[in-house]
């Protein structure tokens, strides 16, 4: 697919889905906020995610730069429902134990550095890194979680073969931060309410006529 259909075929995809969720998502968090919650929000709903979190704040006295000097016996309980709590545990240690520093650094860099930086840390990939550089600072990132990849899949979006770092790696060299980050959330809803992993409901789905999954039924 030449370049200039590519980029067509997304807008009217963004199009036809800010139609479908008219209401932008703007999290009410902190930096500080932003990063735990998507360390804990890993490989588990954000319903799970926001628990947490909460929990975290209670443990901690409201001041999340706490967690490094807690124990364990005193954390885990409080991020247990996320799952995966060892490494979640481990994260956000070395995060928080940085993190005054780190969120300076992280306004000042541009996004493929606060991307390397970020993965610098134990448990921390390059998705979580650019939901991370997104929501709490702006920055020009195009987060591909699983429901985003599996959207864009079925739509036929991108040539079959590309890795979800070449897809982000695309969207952030065309598109601005305000596109990428409505793009990427409501490719999200979308995943979530119609286009499921089992039992999606293409009946439903608005973009059923440019799937290429739809068409092949």
């Amino acid at each position: 697919m030449l370049r200039e259909e590519l980029l067509k075929k997304i807008k009217k995809i963004a199009f036809i889905l800010e139609t479908l969720f008219p209401y932008p998502h703007r999290p009410n968090r902190t930096p500080v906020e932003q990063v735990v919650f998507t360390i804990l929000s890993q490989n588990t709903t954000d319903k799970n995610a926001e628990r947490c979190l909460k929990n975290l704040k209670e443990v901690t006295g409201n001041d999340l730069l706490k967690i490094p000097q807690l124990s364990e016996r005193e954390l885990l309980p409080a991020i247990r429902p996320c799952g995966m709590f060892s490494q979640k545990l481990s994260a956000l240690t070395s995060v928080m134990k940085d993190w005054p520093i780190l969120e300076e650094r992280l306004r000042e860099l541009p996004p493929h550095e606060g991307i390397k930086l970020l993965t610098s840390y134990p448990f921390i990939g390059s998705k979580t890194a650019r939901v991370v550089l997104t929501f709490a600072f702006g920055k020009n990132t195009f987060p591909v979680d699983t429901h985003c990849f599996r959207v864009l899949k079925r739509l036929g979006v991108f040539p079959e073969g590309w890795s979800r770092e070449k897809i982000s790696e695309f969207m952030e060299r065309y598109f601005t931060a305000t596109f990428n980050r409505k793009f990427h959330y409501n490719l999200i809803r979308l995943g979530r309410s119609i286009c499921k992993a089992r039992k999606p409901k293409c009946t439903e789905c608005p973009l059923r006529e440019m799937c290429k999954t739809w068409r092949q039924k």
